[in-house]
């Protein structure tokens, strides 16, 4: 990226607030990122990384006529965006970028400039200016899109409202002449213009009345109502994903125990983990997961990496570390140093510093909305 690109961290300042209240809350991490191809030869590969914790992208056209503008703001467990770029793009998400990126959130999403259209998990999708789309993470993509701009809310799958679970949600969109879907898209742009400003109680307000928005859209759709087998597939999954997350700690924790527990036989059990590689592979996943949400949480007295590792029955600090930069890309001190600097955000970032910076503090936050995506 060259001098004339900019990215920035920063936390909106807050105004009108008691000076007490203002210490208490900690400054609400927002990501800027401009890139002007016309004088950096670099910004669509950065652009490329920026994205590649979401999408695999091709950028279109000439180098020099792209311009990309992210601007993401951190909801705690949601993250809203605007997204804009010049030339037209390819989006894809394949088995490999869903396994390597480890997100399985919804996106909702509304175009306010440019249309996409594509392959969704084999639904054939077009999305017009002021439609609001939904994308399953955890399932393939295939999209084109001229030049545009976006909002996009990511969300945790489990936050969903019941009737939405229910709904093979992938490629579904609301069309923008109906005045649920421009409500919803108004909503999504004050939830960005503001969502640095909010409590935590607050934040997790606005994207409930998202999914409030949503929901109601949704039920004029005819179509996409998941068979009852793969509801009951899920709810089971439901189950046996919240006994783990309250056993992680225990050394015997396993597959053979889970098995017992809700009398699954072993091939029931192994088949509702396939996707995630097997039992012990989620189980091991989820360890992960909370050690990073542990690395990434401000502490005045942060834990060692080492008491972390055999905290969540590791057998040594080395092969944690191990596991741990397999999933996530990153050394667990590595994410300890990125979330420091998004919790206290200097003015810029050096300009050898914000290519990686910026997909690997994306990536960090992505991260620390996935345990909440696996909770009921």
């Amino acid at each position: 990226m060259s001098a004339a690109a900019s990215a920035s961290r920063s936390a909106s300042a807050r105004t009108g607030t008691p000076l007490a209240d203002a210490a208490a809350r900690a400054p609400v991490p927002r990501l800027r990122v401009r890139l002007d191809g016309g004088a950096d030869p670099q910004a669509t590969a950065s652009w490329r990384m920026a994205l590649a914790p979401l999408f695999t992208i091709e950028v279109d056209g000439d180098a020099a006529a792209f311009r990309g503008e992210l601007d993401a703001v951190h909801l705690g467990d949601s993250l809203i965006s605007r997204c804009s770029a010049s030339v037209a793009h390819a989006f894809r998400r394949g088995a490999g970028d869903i396994r390597r990126s480890q997100v399985d959130h919804i996106l909702i999403q509304c175009y306010l400039a440019g249309a996409v259209e594509g392959d969704y998990g084999g639904r054939q999708v077009h999305a017009a200016t002021g439609s609001v789309s939904v994308l399953d993470l955890g399932r393939a993509l295939d999209s084109r899109a001229g030049a545009f701009s976006n909002l996009t809310l990511v969300v945790p799958r489990d936050h969903l409202p019941l009737s939405l679970r229910r709904r093979d949600l992938h490629g579904a969109v609301l069309e923008p002449a109906r005045a649920a879907t421009r409500l919803l898209g108004s909503h999504l742009a004050e939830l960005l213009e503001h969502g640095a400003d909010l409590t935590p109680e607050e934040m997790a307000a606005g994207v409930r009345a998202a999914l409030v928005l949503l929901e109601g859209g949704a039920a004029a759709l005819d179509d996409g109502m998941l068979p009852a087998q793969t509801a009951a597939r899920r709810s089971m999954r439901r189950l046996v994903q919240g006994y783990v997350d309250a056993h992680l700690c225990a050394e015997t924790l396993s597959a053979a125990q889970i098995a017992r527990t809700f009398r699954l036989s072993r091939a029931t059990l192994y088949r509702l983990f396939d996707d995630d590689g097997g039992v012990h592979a989620y189980i091991q996943g989820r360890r992960l997961d909370h050690c990073f949400d542990e690395l990434a949480r401000p502490h005045a007295h942060p834990p060692a990496i080492g008491e972390l590792a055999y905290r969540y029955a590791f057998s040594s600090e080395s092969a944690f570390s191990r596991a741990f930069r397999r999933r996530f890309g990153l050394s667990p001190r590595e994410v300890r140093v990125l979330s420091a600097h998004a919790a206290r955000p200097p003015a810029g970032i050096g300009v050898a510093d914000a290519d990686a910076g910026e997909a690997a503090l994306i990536q960090a936050w992505l991260a620390g909305l996935r345990h909440a995506g696996e909770r009921a």
